[in-house]
């Protein structure tokens, strides 16, 4: 094996080492800031997406509304309802829905136990598990098909409900009382991070089966329907067929969009998920800068060696020395010092992620601490970072060994 390039490699490196250091740090500064912005980045990424679907990742929610356009000699300002018959109306003639369940609320006092609350009361069927991310706790269970079928007097309670009738005691199988009518508690919310919502989070609510909600409450109508795709992507024709089936049965234009209204997070979704990927660009270019300005100090000093040491290359290339053995002991030199700047910073930006991630969240009082506390590196930061990393050794290295390689040996030779 020939050792003659690293011998040669090393003892230059030796003489310059002070001067070395200072470029060094900077290499393991713009490390450290180029991964920690990544990571973060990517965390606040993935926890908007996390906390997005706590309301429902592929949810389409539709509203009734009031006509804003003459129809067929009916006026104008004519209120639409949403009934329960619509969801079976609908279901049959629309076959790109998947799920499709009903929903209606309503604000009650609710006591267990001597203790008195007031939260507000859904009714709905057993597809609002899956397509509002309803996972119980251990030990219970959301309102299945018999429940609704049978009418069953049970419930399914948010946690915050459970802690303010129970405490810390279990809340499976006790009795709560909803507008003067006794509920056994069937299941309990398990805790998920939630930044959109309507009538507050789900941890402040009580789900019914829709026909037991029906019985207590005397409105006829639904207050509004819970729609999921097959595909994400029919969600528009979705929206546009449910507006002509209600227009058709209802009598109002289905160009009338107050008439009805929608909430599709399947579009919200897309247009924050596209905001905090412009986030997570930005805060990579950033630290990418800062790294950038340790490899121009990396080039001006191989530029500074080159220049101090043109009569040694010119004594090299006179004796016979290959113009590729210059470049390749400048381009060694480059890569030892971006390797000795950037393997620290790397070591410390992975354990400061880690510690970062062993913070816990507060689920009652979701904030912006949650996406903060959630960096990651993955294979795509890493990959991003060893991309930039490689051009920069490259871009660092190459031109002054280029340069160096390019002298000529009689000039060289006269250098002083």
């Amino acid at each position: 094996m020939n050792l003659t390039l690293p011998h040669f490699f090393w003892s230059e490196y030796r003489k310059r080492r002070k001067k070395a250091s200072l470029i060094t740090f900077a290499l393991f500064w713009g490390t450290l800031s180029t991964l920690l912005l990544m990571a973060f980045g990517q965390g606040m990424s993935t926890q908007s997406q996390v906390a997005f679907s706590g309301l429902g990742e592929t949810l389409i929610m539709v509203y009734g509304g009031q006509t804003s356009l003459e129809f067929e000699g009916l006026p104008k300002g004519r209120r639409i309802w949403l009934y329960s018959e619509d969801i079976d109306y609908l279901k049959e003639r629309i076959p790109e829905i998947m799920r499709i369940a009903p929903e209606s609320y309503n604000f009650w006092q609710v006591s267990a136990e001597g203790k008195e609350i007031n939260r507000t009361v859904h009714g709905t069927t057993a597809e609002f598990a899956v397509m509002r991310t309803q996972i119980p706790q251990l030990g219970g269970r959301f309102i299945n098909p018999d429940d609704d079928r049978e009418g069953r007097k049970v419930a399914f309670i948010g946690w915050k409900v459970a802690q303010d009738l129970f405490g810390t005691k279990g809340a499976v199988g006790r009795t709560i009382i909803v507008n003067r009518v006794p509920f056994t508690v069937i299941g309990v919310l398990q805790k998920k991070i939630q930044d959109s919502m309507y009538n507050g989070p789900d941890a402040d609510q009580i789900y019914l089966p829709f026909r037991s909600f029906r019985q207590i409450d005397n409105q006829r109508y639904i207050d509004q329907i819970h729609i999921q795709p097959w595909n994400v992507g029919q969600s528009k024709l979705i929206e546009a067929r449910v507006r002509m089936l209600l227009g058709r049965k209802d009598r109002f234009d289905p160009n009338d969009r107050y008439a009805t209204s929608f909430w599709n997070t399947i579009e919200n979704n897309k247009e924050g998920q596209a905001i905090f990927k412009g986030i997570e660009i930005f805060l990579g270019i950033i630290g990418g800068l800062t790294l950038l300005i340790g490899a121009v100090g990396v080039t001006n000093l191989m530029y500074a060696v080159a220049k101090e040491r043109t009569k040694e290359i010119g004594i090299k290339l006179a004796i016979g020395a290959r113009r590729r053995v210059i470049v390749q002991q400048f381009f060694l030199e480059t890569m030892f010092v971006f390797a000795k700047g950037t393997f620290w910073g790397f070591i410390i930006a992975f354990n400061i992620v880690h510690l970062v991630r062993l913070a816990p969240i507060n689920y009652d009082s979701f904030g912006i601490e949650a996406y903060l506390l959630r960096p990651e590196f993955s294979l795509q930061v890493f990959a991003a970072y060893m991309a930039i990393l490689g051009l920069l050794v490259f871009f660092s290295g190459i031109f002054p060994a280029l340069r160096a390689s390019r002298s000529n040996p009689i000039e060289s030779l006269r250098y002083e």
